[in-house]
């Protein structure tokens, strides 16, 4: 079968649409050689079928489930059906199918180098497919006189008997596609060109990330080459619950983003789109990436709400966040329960919640999202609980007992070059498996060693401020600590920023409280100071992370914690330590300083 995005479509536009997948799907072998997207968004236009041929390039298919007794005239431009008791002017498929191409030619054309000094690596072609209509119905009806009906796929081409399913080796719809749609020019794909058409071609991989690098690295390529298996997931999902697992930096975030994009594109009951999450910080990192997007925020669109935010809109009041305890947030999330189990306004008031960092969320917090979002309507949720710092690991959605729950895992990481990834896993206590692993190489991670804590401040100061002066954005450094209420680390973040600042880079202190939490903007060209709790959720290129050296190994929440922290970094970590005992038993655990 050809390979498909999505894989699994159970909800057509047309019947004809639903039969010329299943054709497309089944007639294109061998299936490494063919590709075809279904509906994908091409600069805001949305051709039925886009196809990709070894031999003939990228040929644009548009479906008409027309039949022949409908038509009353044709032209180059459009045709005159009735449709019951009214006539209607159509758009000529093949003149529409064209327009697609012009449109498609132009995503293309933008930053994807040509093969042979061309500017596109493959020729571009359009064709229509009629699967209600025979051939000889097709010639009977006059449209092969305003159509080329080489181009035209009709019943008699689609159907079971057809020599074109007929053949389980593909070479006849091969032959059939080079004789009805000759290639313009010569050429040949290489896998790099196929890459970068699927990357160009699929919404997700079209996210606009928050630019801060003037120029992009082979890892952060690396982080937006996203996969057939993030891909297939992202445009999969259809009404429901939904459970999207998978290891940090394989592309969660961005799955998540597009289903706000597209989920009101495709199905029109849904208005209302939520997308909530525990961390501040990446509130602001997410509507940012909406934005770029061109999705409308606000009550009318899609909200993205921090969960105890959420909280304060449904009880009609503020928080009193002073008093941060556990036992605090239990009785708010408890007492946000009780008004809706009443007849409270925001009751399935979301047609889709989308929930960000899942491992975060308790049980009862669960039950608060449940309440928002109607039976029939969407809850998709994405987690690893290996990044879970707040609750305990038998607390996450699959052990929570909601019904018709559907697992969904990815397994590829991209954030992470492999060496963090793999020192990452190691400090979690496990190695991962090489094929998950799909980031860049790069340096090992590093440890600077000092022999307190002011020398660790003026060491890492002075590393940060050499990254700066060499032309690294100061927005991809981060500085990460770990939060405690320990003596001495009350002042840490202060000093970092003081060292920092004293050495001619800009910096702040993301954590310094819920209002730095909810201003932070990850494309601010300064350098990042926070505690690994607040980061959880964003990256950067380069990361030093302090307090590895506080961390018991042997507590599964610290090693949770480490990871976290190490998965920040996409191209260099840097673990600083004082030296005190406890740091070198992690040491041995992810190797030592070369």
């Amino acid at each position: 079968m050809a390979t498909m995005f999505p894989s699994d479509v159970t909800d057509f536009s047309t019947p004809g649409e639903g039969a010329v997948y299943r054709f497309l799907r089944q007639a294109a072998r061998p299936d490494a050689d063919f590709l075809v997207w279904y509906s994908p968004d091409i600069e805001d236009r949305e051709p039925d079928f886009i196809l990709l041929s070894p031999d003939c390039g990228l040929i644009v298919l548009e479906v008409k489930d027309w039949l022949a007794g409908q038509l009353l005239e044709a032209d180059p431009k459009t045709a005159l059906l009735r449709m019951g008791d009214r006539e209607e002017r159509r758009k000529q498929p093949l003149a529409q199918a064209r327009e697609y191409v012009n449109n498609l030619m132009s995503l293309l054309g933008r930053g994807t180098p040509g093969a042979k000094g061309r500017r596109l690596p493959c020729p571009v072609t359009w064709g229509a497919v009629f699967p209600h209509m025979r051939r000889e119905e097709f010639e009977a009806s006059g449209l092969n006189t305003v159509m080329d009906g080489t181009r035209v796929l009709c019943w008699d081409e689609l159907c079971e008997r057809s020599p074109l399913l007929c053949d389980a080796s593909g070479q006849t719809l091969r032959r059939w596609l080079q004789e009805h749609f000759p290639p313009l020019f010569d050429f040949s794909l290489s896998p790099e060109d196929v890459h970068r058409l699927r990357e160009r071609i699929f919404p997700v991989v079209r996210l606009d990330l928050p630019r801060r690098a003037a120029a992009a690295s082979a890892q952060a390529q690396a982080v937006l080459a996203l996969d057939h298996e993030q891909e297939n997931l992202a445009r999969s999902f259809g009404p429901g619950k939904n459970l999207i697992t998978g290891p940090s930096g394989s592309g969660k975030t961005l799955i998540l983003a597009h289903q706000a994009w597209h989920l009101p594109r495709v199905d029109k009951r849904v208005r209302r789109v939520l997308i909530t999450c525990f961390n501040l910080s990446l509130v602001g990192y997410i509507r940012r990436l909406l934005a770029r997007k061109g999705v409308s925020l606000g009550r009318d669109g899609v909200e993205v709400i921090p969960f105890y935010s959420l909280c304060e809109r449904i009880l009609g009041e503020p928080l009193a966040h002073s008093a941060e305890t556990e036992d605090f947030y239990h009785l708010v999330v408890q007492e946000t329960l009780e008004r809706l189990d009443g007849t409270h306004p925001l009751q399935k008031y979301w047609d889709a919640v989308l929930v960000d960092e899942g491992q975060d969320f308790s049980p009862d917090m669960a039950q608060v999202l449940l309440r928002l979002v109607p039976s029939h309507g969407t809850l998709n949720v994405a987690q690893d609980e290996n990044q879970c710092l707040y609750r305990p690991e038998a607390a996450t959605w699959q052990h929570m007992g909601i019904k018709g729950l559907k697992v969904r895992r990815l397994c590829r990481q991209y954030r992470n070059t492999k060496q963090i990834a793999r020192a990452a896993g190691l400090a979690l206590g496990t190695e991962p498996e090489p094929e998950s692993l799909a980031g860049a190489d790069g340096p090992e991670p590093a440890w600077l060693v000092s022999p307190d804590l002011p020398a660790q401040v003026a060491d890492v100061a002075d590393a940060v401020a050499r990254l700066a002066h060499g032309g690294v954005p100061m927005s991809e450094i981060a500085v990460l600590y770990v939060r405690s209420r320990g003596e001495g680390t009350a002042s840490l973040p202060e000093a970092l920023l003081h060292a920092i600042e004293a050495r001619g880079a800009l910096a702040r202190w993301a954590a310094r409280d819920a209002a730095s939490k909810r201003s932070f903007d990850i494309t601010t060209d300064s350098v990042t100071v926070s505690t690994i709790h607040s980061a959880k959720g964003l990256d950067f290129a380069h990361v030093f992370l302090l307090g590895l050296d506080s961390l018991n190994p042997e507590k599964s929440q610290d090693r949770r914690l480490a990871h976290v922290g190490m998965t920040r970094a996409r191209e260099s970590l840097t673990l600083a330590v004082c030296g005190r005992t406890g740091w070198g038993s992690i040491k041995n655990r992810i190797g030592s300083r070369p």
